[in-house]
């Protein structure tokens, strides 16, 4: 009798087991960018500019080896109304580290992280920034409330040289910047998040020129536990600069 019990107890005990876990697998929360997941996105992007439209392709993959770790690539590929000509725009690889997080302080996390722009995009044709690009900063989380918080990011940024040919004296030079962001999650449903993040660039320290202020906004659905429609606007209001997208996040 004991061994016909533990037949039966046994196999019910992994089967409550395995659906415990397929719950927890199943309960995604990205409105946080301190909490890591792989996934890959599809987005379509158009971007109004003073004298040209860019628009086309941007996929990324996100990998989150672990929840301390997590390395996104991304490759545009891009048409320019102006030039009428199409192809790869500038790479990117950004690696992040968290080695705190603790939701129930109000320091609810910490790290720093480093993003890389290749300039594979060509700068004649209208497809890239023709310099690369280096940014390492630092993320902290700020514990509002449940229902938001806030995600200070402080950045430094340096642009090389441009790589094309033939480039005006002015912008023969290399910059140094820097940006603080505040990403600010507003979580509606467990279905539905926006993010709503002001911008502030001092983009090359000689120049006050250049200082700028931009706002992001990025929206969230989940059509199902592993699948997210996304929307996403970018405003640099004095460049006159209007970017928006629209993708497809899958999980795995």
């Amino acid at each position: 009798m004991k061994n016909l019990k533990n037949l039966i107890v046994l196999p019910l005990l992994l089967l409550m087991s395995l659906v415990t876990f397929a719950q927890e697998e199943d309960s995604i929360d990205a409105s946080k960018p301190t909490n890591f997941y792989s996934f890959v996105d599809n987005t379509l992007e158009y971007s109004s500019q003073e004298n040209q439209n860019v628009m086309g392709y941007r996929g990324k993959l996100t990998l989150a080896p672990s929840a301390e770790h997590l390395v996104l690539f991304e490759a545009p590929l891009l048409y320019n109304d102006r030039t009428e000509k199409f192809g790869l725009g500038d790479l990117r690889a950004r690696y992040f580290w968290l080695p705190y997080k603790n939701y129930d302080k109000t320091i609810g996390a910490f790290g720093p992280s480093i993003d890389v722009f290749a300039p594979t995009g060509s700068f004649e044709n209208g497809l890239g920034s023709g310099r690369w690009i280096v940014s390492p900063g630092v993320t902290v989380g700020i514990m509002a409330a449940d229902w938001i918080q806030f995600f200070p990011i402080a950045s430094y940024q340096y642009a090389s040289k441009p790589v094309y040919d033939n480039p005006i004296p002015a912008a023969d030079m290399a910059t140094h910047g820097l940006s603080f962001q505040v990403i600010t999650p507003i979580v509606f449903s467990e279905k539905f998040f926006v993010q709503l993040t002001p911008v502030f660039k001092m983009n090359n320290f000689n120049d006050e020129r250049n200082d700028r202020f931009e706002q992001e906004a990025f929206a969230a659905y989940s059509l199902n536990p592993k699948m997210q429609l996304t929307a996403f606007y970018s405003g640099k209001f004095e460049d006159k600069n209007h970017t928006v997208s629209a993708g497809l996040s899958v999980f795995f």
